[in-house]
């Protein structure tokens, strides 16, 4: 179970960090030869990678990360902002004072970045701001399947914007969050949850035009 998980850990980091790309061959032997992990653990990581949505297995072919349309891509977007305003919206309702409190202190840190030098550590901060307001939500369910929701979107903003574009924004559509959440304002909090993560949405479809649009001519030529 250790060897499977720290496997998956492993290639979620690298397809977050845009180690790994659209539609790249993820080869079990390679994998083994790298970690000194047999095949079994491979295989139950890439199966669990797949029901994730990270990769498709094709059978008697193999594993690559997925290639998905930008339909897809403003699908998953779509969902994804809708689960993060429910959770924004159940966190007014049932934050605590201490929770409240950490999630200030983590904006606090977030503001202080500069966002060109420190992108790694605007992730992590980011991710416990949201992190924090799912705690708050009392839901772990939904807690955890936003987890992978999250590594999802990190995944197409790296290869697509990048984070750089909407750190600065970011910061202040915090602060609404939280007003809204300090206020047990449930709908606001829902609104403005949705349209903080509708902006990271915008950011990647954009980037991921900018780059097909580079494309083009090479291709043509």
């Amino acid at each position: 179970m250790s060897k499977r998980n720290d496997i998956y850990e492993l290639i979620v980091q690298r397809l977050v960090k845009a180690e790994y790309g659209f539609g790249d061959r993820l080869l079990v032997k390679e994998l083994s030869a790298e970690t000194g992990v047999s095949r079994q653990p491979i295989m139950s990581a890439l199966n669990r990678l797949s029901v994730d949505g990270f990769v498709r297995i094709v059978p008697q072919v193999g594993c690559e990360v997925i290639d998905p349309s930008r339909s897809e891509i403003s699908d998953f977007f779509l969902m994804f902002q809708r689960m993060e305003g429910l959770l924004a919206e159940l966190a007014a309702n049932r934050r605590t004072p201490e929770q409240l409190r950490t999630l200030k202190s983590v904006q606090i840190q977030l503001g202080m970045l500069d966002g060109e030098k420190h992108v790694e550590e605007y992730v992590r901060l980011n991710r416990d701001f949201h992190h924090t307001i799912h705690l708050m939500a009392a839901s772990p369910l939904l807690d955890q399947k936003q987890r992978n929701n999250f590594n999802m979107c990190d995944f197409f903003i790296t290869h697509s914007s990048g984070f750089e574009p909407f750190q600065k924004d970011a910061v202040a559509e915090h602060d609404q969050i939280i007003d809204a959440i300090e206020r047990q304002q449930a709908e606001r909090a829902r609104l403005v949850a949705e349209s903080h993560i509708a902006a990271v949405a915008t950011a990647v479809m954009a980037g991921l035009e900018a780059e097909s649009a580079e494309a083009e001519p090479a291709t043509a030529g």
